[in-house]
């Protein structure tokens, strides 16, 4: 596992940012990086970085099309899972691999055959 992505509705990402202000190791902000075009955040805590994007508007570059395309993430499609205590909801495995093979970096395509062997 190299970080957590996390993604919050745009109308509490700047919550978020604010509760988070003591981790904060990259400042909010949009950047278009690394196959990624959106807003986002990254906390460091204890020594993992945690990544946290602003639903609204995000896109992904395409690789087999060479575009950028919509991110449209769906917060009504998700799963549970009980972690430490607490009821988490988790993007569905599927919508995981859809945009992780669109991207397509080798971190994707590393994670995806995670996802399949665990499966």
């Amino acid at each position: 596992m190299n970080d957590i992505d996390l993604f919050v509705p745009g109308e509490h990402f700047s919550s978020v940012v604010q509760a988070g202000q003591e981790f904060v190791s990259k400042a909010a902000a949009h950047r278009q990086e690394e196959g990624w075009d959106l807003t986002y955040v990254q906390f460091k805590y204890e020594g993992i970085k945690v990544e946290v994007g602003n639903a609204n508007g995000p896109r992904i570059f395409d690789l087999g099309s060479q575009t950028w395309i919509p991110l449209n993430i769906d917060f009504s499609r998700y799963k549970t899972m009980h972690l430490l205590g607490l009821d988490l909801p988790l993007m569905l495995k599927e919508d995981l691999v859809r945009y992780k093979s669109a991207l397509s970096r080798p971190v994707d395509i590393e994670d995806i055959r995670a996802i399949g062997e665990s499966a």
